[in-house]
Protein backbone atom coordinates (compact mmCIF):
# COMPACT_ATOMS: atom_id res chain seq x y z
CA UNK A 1 0.00 0.00 0.00
CA UNK A 2 2.84 2.37 0.82
CA UNK A 3 4.33 1.85 -2.65
CA UNK A 4 1.02 2.70 -4.35
CA UNK A 5 0.53 5.81 -2.23
CA UNK A 6 4.05 7.06 -2.98
CA UNK A 7 3.71 6.45 -6.71
CA UNK A 8 0.27 8.08 -6.91
CA UNK A 9 1.43 11.10 -4.89
CA UNK A 10 4.48 11.47 -7.15
CA UNK A 11 2.16 11.22 -10.18
CA UNK A 12 -0.10 14.03 -8.95
CA UNK A 13 2.83 16.29 -8.05
CA UNK A 14 4.47 15.69 -11.43
CA UNK A 15 1.22 16.49 -13.25
CA UNK A 16 0.82 19.72 -11.29
CA UNK A 17 4.42 20.78 -12.02
CA UNK A 18 4.04 19.93 -15.71
CA UNK A 19 0.80 21.91 -15.90
CA UNK A 20 2.46 24.91 -14.20
CA UNK A 21 5.49 24.83 -16.53
CA UNK A 22 3.20 24.60 -19.56
CA UNK A 23 1.12 27.52 -18.30
CA UNK A 24 4.22 29.57 -17.45
CA UNK A 25 5.85 28.95 -20.83
CA UNK A 26 2.95 30.59 -22.64
CA UNK A 27 2.74 33.42 -20.12
CA UNK A 28 6.28 34.56 -20.94
CA UNK A 29 5.71 34.46 -24.71
CA UNK A 30 5.61 38.08 -25.94
CA UNK A 31 2.03 38.06 -27.19
CA UNK A 32 -1.26 39.50 -26.01
CA UNK A 33 -4.37 37.36 -26.40
CA UNK A 34 -6.62 40.39 -26.30
CA UNK A 35 -4.69 42.19 -29.04
CA UNK A 36 -4.53 38.99 -31.10
CA UNK A 37 -8.30 38.62 -30.88
CA UNK A 38 -9.18 42.26 -31.56
CA UNK A 39 -6.49 43.03 -34.12
CA UNK A 40 -4.08 45.94 -34.51
CA UNK A 41 -6.84 48.49 -35.12
CA UNK A 42 -8.33 48.08 -31.64
CA UNK A 43 -8.11 50.97 -29.21
CA UNK A 44 -6.30 50.75 -25.87
CA UNK A 45 -9.65 50.92 -24.05
CA UNK A 46 -11.04 47.97 -26.02
CA UNK A 47 -7.90 45.94 -25.36
CA UNK A 48 -7.99 46.66 -21.64
CA UNK A 49 -11.69 45.83 -21.44
CA UNK A 50 -11.13 42.48 -23.16
CA UNK A 51 -8.10 41.75 -20.95
CA UNK A 52 -10.32 42.35 -17.93
CA UNK A 53 -13.01 40.10 -19.39
CA UNK A 54 -10.50 37.31 -20.11
CA UNK A 55 -8.93 37.61 -16.68
CA UNK A 56 -5.51 38.58 -18.03
CA UNK A 57 -5.11 41.37 -15.47
CA UNK A 58 -5.35 39.00 -12.50
CA UNK A 59 -2.20 37.89 -10.60
CA UNK A 60 -0.26 34.98 -12.05
CA UNK A 61 -1.11 32.44 -9.28
CA UNK A 62 -4.83 33.09 -9.70
CA UNK A 63 -4.57 32.71 -13.47
CA UNK A 64 -2.74 29.40 -12.99
CA UNK A 65 -5.40 28.07 -10.62
CA UNK A 66 -8.08 29.13 -13.09
CA UNK A 67 -6.19 27.43 -15.92
CA UNK A 68 -5.78 24.26 -13.85
CA UNK A 69 -9.47 24.16 -12.94
CA UNK A 70 -10.47 24.66 -16.57
CA UNK A 71 -8.01 21.98 -17.73
CA UNK A 72 -9.47 19.44 -15.30
CA UNK A 73 -12.90 20.14 -16.83
CA UNK A 74 -11.47 19.90 -20.35
CA UNK A 75 -11.97 23.60 -21.04
CA UNK A 76 -8.90 25.07 -22.79
CA UNK A 77 -10.56 28.18 -24.20
CA UNK A 78 -11.21 28.96 -27.85
CA UNK A 79 -8.93 28.66 -30.83
CA UNK A 80 -7.87 32.02 -32.26
CA UNK A 81 -7.60 30.50 -35.74
CA UNK A 82 -10.71 28.32 -35.97
CA UNK A 83 -12.94 30.30 -33.60
CA UNK A 84 -14.07 27.07 -31.95
CA UNK A 85 -13.55 25.42 -28.57
CA UNK A 86 -10.11 23.84 -28.22
CA UNK A 87 -11.67 20.82 -26.53
CA UNK A 88 -14.00 20.39 -29.50
CA UNK A 89 -11.06 20.58 -31.92
CA UNK A 90 -9.06 18.02 -29.96
CA UNK A 91 -12.08 15.75 -29.60
CA UNK A 92 -12.49 15.67 -33.37
CA UNK A 93 -8.81 14.89 -34.01
CA UNK A 94 -8.13 12.54 -31.08
CA UNK A 95 -9.73 9.37 -32.57
CA UNK A 96 -7.31 9.54 -35.51
CA UNK A 97 -4.22 9.86 -33.31
CA UNK A 98 -5.42 7.25 -30.80
CA UNK A 99 -6.34 4.84 -33.59
CA UNK A 100 -2.89 5.20 -35.17
CA UNK A 101 -1.15 4.85 -31.79
CA UNK A 102 -2.96 1.72 -30.60
CA UNK A 103 -2.81 0.07 -34.03
CA UNK A 104 0.95 0.70 -34.18
CA UNK A 105 1.47 -0.50 -30.62
CA UNK A 106 -0.50 -3.68 -31.29
CA UNK A 107 1.72 -4.45 -34.30
CA UNK A 108 4.88 -3.74 -32.28
CA UNK A 109 3.91 -6.08 -29.44
CA UNK A 110 2.39 -8.82 -31.65
CA UNK A 111 5.46 -9.03 -33.90
CA UNK A 112 8.43 -8.10 -31.70
CA UNK A 113 7.76 -10.32 -28.67
CA UNK A 114 7.66 -13.63 -30.60
CA UNK A 115 10.61 -12.57 -32.77
CA UNK A 116 12.63 -11.47 -29.73
CA UNK A 117 12.02 -14.77 -27.96
CA UNK A 118 12.85 -16.74 -31.12
CA UNK A 119 16.08 -14.82 -31.69
CA UNK A 120 17.15 -15.41 -28.07
CA UNK A 121 16.49 -19.14 -28.42
CA UNK A 122 18.54 -19.25 -31.64
CA UNK A 123 21.36 -17.17 -30.12
CA UNK A 124 24.72 -18.20 -31.55
CA UNK A 125 23.28 -20.01 -34.58
CA UNK A 126 24.26 -19.18 -38.18
CA UNK A 127 20.89 -17.62 -39.04
CA UNK A 128 21.00 -15.23 -36.11
CA UNK A 129 23.53 -12.97 -37.87
CA UNK A 130 21.14 -12.38 -40.76
CA UNK A 131 18.33 -11.75 -38.29
CA UNK A 132 20.46 -9.16 -36.49
CA UNK A 133 21.15 -7.45 -39.82
CA UNK A 134 17.41 -7.35 -40.58
CA UNK A 135 16.58 -5.72 -37.24
CA UNK A 136 19.40 -3.20 -37.77
CA UNK A 137 17.92 -2.26 -41.15
CA UNK A 138 14.46 -1.89 -39.61
CA UNK A 139 15.85 0.46 -36.98
CA UNK A 140 17.74 2.51 -39.57
CA UNK A 141 14.75 3.37 -41.79
CA UNK A 142 13.09 6.67 -40.76
CA UNK A 143 9.29 6.37 -40.33
CA UNK A 144 8.54 9.24 -42.73
CA UNK A 145 10.66 7.65 -45.49
CA UNK A 146 9.03 4.29 -44.89
CA UNK A 147 5.63 5.98 -45.08
CA UNK A 148 6.52 7.53 -48.44
CA UNK A 149 7.69 4.14 -49.79
CA UNK A 150 4.51 2.40 -48.58
CA UNK A 151 2.36 5.13 -50.12
CA UNK A 152 4.19 4.84 -53.44
CA UNK A 153 4.14 1.03 -53.60
CA UNK A 154 0.76 0.14 -52.08
CA UNK A 155 -1.15 3.37 -52.67
CA UNK A 156 -0.04 4.51 -56.12
CA UNK A 157 1.37 1.42 -57.87
CA UNK A 158 -0.75 -1.45 -56.51
CA UNK A 159 -3.69 0.77 -55.40
CA UNK A 160 -4.32 -1.25 -52.23
CA UNK A 161 -5.49 1.96 -50.54
CA UNK A 162 -6.23 5.51 -51.65
CA UNK A 163 -3.67 7.99 -50.23
CA UNK A 164 -5.40 10.69 -48.19
CA UNK A 165 -8.79 8.92 -48.20
CA UNK A 166 -9.06 8.34 -44.45
CA UNK A 167 -12.01 6.18 -43.40
CA UNK A 168 -13.38 6.83 -39.86
CA UNK A 169 -13.84 3.71 -37.76
CA UNK A 170 -17.44 4.70 -37.00
CA UNK A 171 -18.35 4.60 -40.70
CA UNK A 172 -16.43 1.50 -41.84
CA UNK A 173 -14.34 -0.31 -39.24
CA UNK A 174 -12.65 -2.69 -41.68
CA UNK A 175 -12.03 0.16 -44.10
CA UNK A 176 -10.42 2.04 -41.20
CA UNK A 177 -8.19 -0.95 -40.40
CA UNK A 178 -7.22 -1.31 -44.06
CA UNK A 179 -6.26 2.32 -44.50
CA UNK A 180 -4.53 2.73 -41.12
CA UNK A 181 -2.45 -0.42 -41.62
CA UNK A 182 0.13 1.46 -43.68
CA UNK A 183 0.58 4.47 -41.36
CA UNK A 184 0.75 2.01 -38.46
CA UNK A 185 3.40 -0.04 -40.26
CA UNK A 186 5.42 3.11 -40.91
CA UNK A 187 5.47 3.83 -37.19
CA UNK A 188 5.80 0.20 -36.05
CA UNK A 189 8.55 -1.28 -38.25
CA UNK A 190 11.48 0.76 -36.80
CA UNK A 191 10.12 0.20 -33.28
CA UNK A 192 9.79 -3.54 -33.93
CA UNK A 193 13.50 -3.68 -34.75
CA UNK A 194 14.36 -1.81 -31.55
CA UNK A 195 12.06 -3.92 -29.36
CA UNK A 196 13.33 -7.21 -30.79
CA UNK A 197 16.94 -6.20 -30.18
CA UNK A 198 16.10 -4.94 -26.69
CA UNK A 199 14.21 -8.12 -25.74
CA UNK A 200 16.90 -10.36 -27.23
CA UNK A 201 19.64 -8.66 -25.21
CA UNK A 202 17.54 -8.77 -22.04
CA UNK A 203 16.79 -12.48 -22.50
CA UNK A 204 20.42 -13.34 -23.23
CA UNK A 205 21.49 -11.47 -20.11
CA UNK A 206 18.98 -13.35 -17.97
CA UNK A 207 19.96 -16.71 -19.49
CA UNK A 208 23.46 -16.31 -18.06
CA UNK A 209 22.23 -15.52 -14.55
CA UNK A 210 22.87 -17.79 -11.56
CA UNK A 211 19.23 -18.72 -11.05
CA UNK A 212 19.11 -20.19 -14.59
CA UNK A 213 22.07 -22.48 -13.86
CA UNK A 214 20.37 -23.51 -10.62
CA UNK A 215 17.13 -24.32 -12.44
CA UNK A 216 18.99 -26.39 -15.05
CA UNK A 217 20.86 -28.26 -12.35
CA UNK A 218 17.49 -29.26 -10.88
CA UNK A 219 16.48 -30.84 -14.19
CA UNK A 220 14.53 -28.04 -15.86
CA UNK A 221 14.92 -28.02 -19.65
CA UNK A 222 15.68 -24.86 -21.63
CA UNK A 223 12.07 -24.30 -22.69
CA UNK A 224 10.76 -24.52 -19.13
CA UNK A 225 13.50 -22.21 -17.84
CA UNK A 226 12.77 -19.69 -20.58
CA UNK A 227 9.00 -19.56 -20.15
CA UNK A 228 8.84 -20.18 -16.42
CA UNK A 229 11.69 -18.04 -15.11
CA UNK A 230 13.63 -16.00 -17.64
CA UNK A 231 10.88 -14.32 -19.66
CA UNK A 232 9.18 -12.68 -16.68
CA UNK A 233 12.42 -11.07 -15.48
CA UNK A 234 13.52 -10.12 -19.00
CA UNK A 235 10.24 -8.30 -19.68
CA UNK A 236 10.83 -5.71 -16.93
CA UNK A 237 13.15 -3.41 -18.96
CA UNK A 238 11.15 -4.19 -22.13
CA UNK A 239 7.93 -2.95 -20.50
CA UNK A 240 9.69 0.29 -19.58
CA UNK A 241 10.94 0.63 -23.15
CA UNK A 242 7.49 -0.09 -24.60
CA UNK A 243 5.94 2.58 -22.38
CA UNK A 244 8.41 5.08 -23.85
CA UNK A 245 7.52 3.86 -27.35
CA UNK A 246 3.80 4.28 -26.67
CA UNK A 247 4.37 7.77 -25.29
CA UNK A 248 6.40 8.70 -28.36
CA UNK A 249 3.68 7.42 -30.68
CA UNK A 250 0.87 9.19 -28.84
CA UNK A 251 2.73 12.46 -28.46
CA UNK A 252 4.84 12.58 -31.63
CA UNK A 253 2.99 11.32 -34.69
CA UNK A 254 3.21 14.66 -36.51
CA UNK A 255 5.31 13.52 -39.47
CA UNK A 256 3.32 10.35 -40.21
CA UNK A 257 0.06 12.28 -40.07
CA UNK A 258 1.48 14.71 -42.59
CA UNK A 259 2.73 11.93 -44.90
CA UNK A 260 -0.63 10.12 -44.97
CA UNK A 261 -2.76 13.30 -44.78
CA UNK A 262 -4.34 12.29 -41.47
CA UNK A 263 -6.25 14.95 -39.56
CA UNK A 264 -4.91 14.02 -36.15
CA UNK A 265 -3.59 15.90 -33.15
CA UNK A 266 -0.05 16.02 -34.54
CA UNK A 267 -1.14 17.72 -37.73
CA UNK A 268 -3.31 20.14 -35.73
CA UNK A 269 -0.25 21.03 -33.64
CA UNK A 270 1.84 21.77 -36.73
CA UNK A 271 -0.86 24.03 -38.20
CA UNK A 272 -1.49 25.77 -34.86
CA UNK A 273 2.21 26.54 -34.36
CA UNK A 274 2.47 28.08 -37.83
CA UNK A 275 -0.58 30.29 -37.12
CA UNK A 276 0.45 31.06 -33.51
CA UNK A 277 -2.77 29.58 -32.19
CA UNK A 278 -1.44 29.41 -28.62
CA UNK A 279 -4.56 28.02 -26.85
CA UNK A 280 -4.46 24.95 -29.11
CA UNK A 281 -0.68 24.57 -28.83
CA UNK A 282 -0.82 24.82 -25.04
CA UNK A 283 -3.59 22.22 -24.81
CA UNK A 284 -1.71 19.75 -27.05
CA UNK A 285 1.54 20.21 -25.13
CA UNK A 286 -0.31 19.58 -21.88
CA UNK A 287 -1.90 16.49 -23.44
CA UNK A 288 1.51 15.17 -24.57
CA UNK A 289 3.18 15.71 -21.19
CA UNK A 290 0.23 14.10 -19.39
CA UNK A 291 0.44 11.06 -21.65
CA UNK A 292 4.17 10.62 -20.97
CA UNK A 293 3.74 10.99 -17.20
CA UNK A 294 0.78 8.58 -17.02
CA UNK A 295 2.52 5.94 -19.13
CA UNK A 296 5.63 6.13 -16.94
CA UNK A 297 3.40 5.63 -13.90
CA UNK A 298 1.68 2.61 -15.48
CA UNK A 299 5.07 1.24 -16.52
CA UNK A 300 6.32 1.37 -12.92
CA UNK A 301 3.20 -0.46 -11.75
CA UNK A 302 3.54 -3.13 -14.46
CA UNK A 303 7.24 -3.68 -13.66
CA UNK A 304 6.45 -4.10 -9.99
CA UNK A 305 3.86 -6.75 -10.85
CA UNK A 306 6.32 -8.60 -13.12
CA UNK A 307 9.38 -8.62 -10.87
CA UNK A 308 8.87 -9.84 -7.28
CA UNK A 309 12.10 -8.12 -6.22
CA UNK A 310 10.58 -4.69 -6.84
CA UNK A 311 7.91 -5.45 -4.25
CA UNK A 312 10.50 -5.10 -1.55
CA UNK A 313 11.15 -1.45 -2.46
Amino acid sequence: MRYWVKKTAALLVTLLVAAFLTFLAFEVIPSDAAMTKLGLDATEEEIQALREQLGLNRPLPLRYLSFLADAVRGDFGNSTQYGRSVGELLGGRMPVTLGLAFYSFFLIVAVSLPLGILSARKHGSHGNGGFALLTQLMMAVPPFFLGMILTLVFGIIFKVFTPGAYVPAGEDFFGFLGFMLFPALSVAIPKIGMTVRFLQNSLNEQLTADYVRTAKSKGCNRRRVLWGHVLRNALVPVVTFLSMVMAEILAGSIVIEQVFNLSGVGRLLAVSISHRDYPVVRAIILYATTVVILLNYLSDIACRMLDPRIRQI
